[in-house]
């Protein structure tokens, strides 16, 4: 299954995510350094100039999920995804996809992120997709509904990284021994 992948240009484009994750009652996950985020604060962390605001559509032009990229260090880039609920179930696929067309289309030797701990989801996410959990950093993340720091899961993720979790998806077990 292939979705489409098109950087949001319109503010309509940038604030319907966020539309969706405060109807879905995702922000307290996907912003979770935020107690009540609100259009504004969204607004801030989706700036063009900060990074890109990926969607993931299907082939009317749906919104599935969305993923936020943002120039790290170097060639590093950092990573926030978000599946919305009706399409949960395919947030693994929707996500390699992502990745690949970011190492495709951008100048990215990689890609990290930073998960919450009591987040298993996400860094779970992150290792079905092709993500090496490098260590966990304590009170590494801010969790601004509870006000306290919790433990962080630090992901990356590599083209080669990523072809192996897609090679393993697809069927293709030679792929582990690479």
């Amino acid at each position: 299954m292939r979705f489409m992948y098109r950087p949001a240009r319109s503010q309509a484009q940038i604030d319907e995510p966020y539309a969706r994750m405060r109807a879905e009652g995702l922000l307290p996950y996907a912003m979770y350094a935020f107690a009540d985020p609100g259009l504004e604060d969204w607004r801030r962390v989706t700036a063009p100039e900060k990074g890109l605001l990926l969607r993931c559509e299907d082939a009317q032009g749906r919104l599935l999920a969305c993923g936020l990229f943002s120039p790290l260090l170097g060639k590093i880039w950092q990573f926030d995804f978000t599946a919305f609920r009706e399409s949960a179930h395919l947030a693994p696929l929707m996500a390699r996809q992502a990745f690949a067309w970011i190492f495709d289309r951008q100048d990215c030797a990689g890609i990290m992120g930073l998960c919450p701990a009591p987040n298993r989801h996400a860094w779970r996410l992150a290792e079905a997709v092709g993500f090496n959990v490098l260590g966990r950093l304590p009170k590494a993340c801010f969790y601004a509904r509870k006000q306290n720091y919790v433990d962080g899961v630090l992901v990356l993720c590599t083209p080669r990284s990523l072809a192996s979790a897609t090679s393993l998806a697809n069927g293709d077990s030679r792929a582990a021994l690479k």
